[in-house]
């Protein structure tokens, strides 16, 4: 169905991945960590965005509180600050993004990264939104706020690169972190329910370009997670969706195999803090190396 375009907002020189898939457990806030830590180890300079309630990408490289549900208090908090009396109310000596879409205004975390800032999510505060938005109809509204804000001048000058991490859901954040993207990452298990995921996040991507008149959303590609090559349903599945007419010359190899090195190194508390930072001859990091350098090339090309 063709849809009214619509002009929205440019940005100068920033890139915005989000990485989307409906179908949850696909590793989304893995890959989301993992091309955060490539990306600032290549030098540029990202803002990682969490708009999952589940809160697991900001506890990557924010000391959360309350079970990791809650961001920590700014380092630039003060109270006495003459912003506060600009909004319509101050946040409790935290941002996250539910601000960012409510106020407008939300000043990122820095973090023990050089080069990475931080916008957290917050579970409570942000399932509160969601339920808000439902109600008074106004996801257009929502749908626009993300890129109207990334265009900013402050968004364009500090930053090269914004990561977005999404929920496993359709909802007027994950349209809004759509509409936000230059390029779009999806993930997805060579099974039933998440392909599924995918051509509903294929269908949303064309969507999206249709109401864009000028700046494409670029597909990054697809990349096959968890994937076990032993499986001869997995390799048949993979092998279809390679002959997909439209997205079959998306797939990014190679695939991230089911390996536990992943979730070990994507834990909160691991040791060493990254995979890259693991030796060289481990199996996922050369993998994820792999992988990364294509996503990462095709946003910078």
């Amino acid at each position: 169905m063709s849809r009214e375009q619509t002009i929205i907002p440019t940005y100068s020189n920033l890139k915005v991945l989000t990485i989307s898939n409906h179908k949850g457990g696909v590793a989304k806030t893995t890959l989301s960590k993992l091309l955060t830590e490539y990306s600032v180890r290549e030098g540029v300079r990202v803002l990682g965005i969490d708009i999952d309630p589940q809160c697991n990408f900001s506890a990557r490289f924010l000391e959360m509180t309350n079970d990791g549900m809650d961001p920590p208090l700014h380092p630039n908090f003060d109270p006495k600050d003459p912003l506060w009396d600009e909004l319509p109310y101050s946040p409790p000596g935290y941002w996250s993004i539910a601000q960012f879409f409510r106020l407008g205004y939300v000043e990122p975390y820095p973090t023990n990264i050089p080069n990475l800032h931080f916008i957290p999510s917050h579970k409570k505060e942000l399932t509160n939104f969601l339920e808000q938005v439902e109600r008074k109809s106004v996801q257009e509204a929502v749908v626009d706020h993300m890129r109207t804000m990334l265009s900013i001048e402050y968004y364009q000058e500090e930053f090269d690169l914004v990561i977005i991490d999404t929920p496993p859901q359709t909802s007027a954040l994950t349209a809004s972190a759509a509409r936000a993207a230059t390029h779009l990452l999806i993930p997805t298990e060579m099974q039933e329910d998440s392909i599924a995921g995918m051509a509903d996040m294929a269908q949303l991507w064309q969507a999206e370009n249709q109401t864009r008149e000028a700046e494409k959303l670029m597909l990054v590609g697809i990349l096959a997670t968890k994937f076990d090559p032993q499986s001869a349903a997995q390799r048949r599945t993979l092998e279809q969706v390679s002959q997909n007419s439209v997205l079959g010359d998306k797939l990014i190899q190679p695939p991230m195999r089911y390996l536990q090195t992943y979730a070990n190194s994507s834990s909160t508390y691991a040791n060493p803090r990254s995979l890259f930072e693991m030796h060289e001859n481990t199996p996922a990091r050369i993998e994820a190396e792999e992988f990364c350098k294509i996503i990462f090339e095709r946003i910078f090309r």
